[in-house]
């Protein structure tokens, strides 16, 4: 069984499935390669992240640009942009009941 799953899109709907479905992660490979230094990290976790941001930043620069130029991108990244602000600021107000239910809205997400 081959498992097989096809979607059908408009060229439109397309660009922006594309756009969300690789700006995310590709924004967050980018900014964890960025804010790299040549030092071990011990865990699992950084290891995982670490060969995720390898795995991208070996594709070639076009392909990059091409995708992150793509018009729907910078929607995603400044969505990006205003999430990661808002945990900087629970984190500087050591809002627990903020951090806790921004938590759990993030596990509502990924269910």
């Amino acid at each position: 069984m081959l498992n097989l799953r096809i979607f059908e899109y408009t060229f439109i709907e397309h660009d922006q499935t594309i756009a969300y479905s690789l700006s995310v992660p590709f924004a967050s490979s980018i900014v964890f390669g960025s804010c790299m230094k040549k030092q071990d990290a011990p865990g699992t976790t950084f290891t995982k992240h670490m060969n995720i941001a390898k795995g991208l930043m070996s594709e070639d620069n076009y392909l990059l640009s091409e995708i992150l130029f793509s018009e729907y991108i910078s929607e995603q990244l400044k969505n990006i942009h205003n999430k990661l602000h808002f945990l900087i600021e629970l984190i500087e107000n050591k809002d627990s009941k903020g951090l806790h239910n921004f938590l759990d809205e993030i596990r509502g997400n990924i269910e």
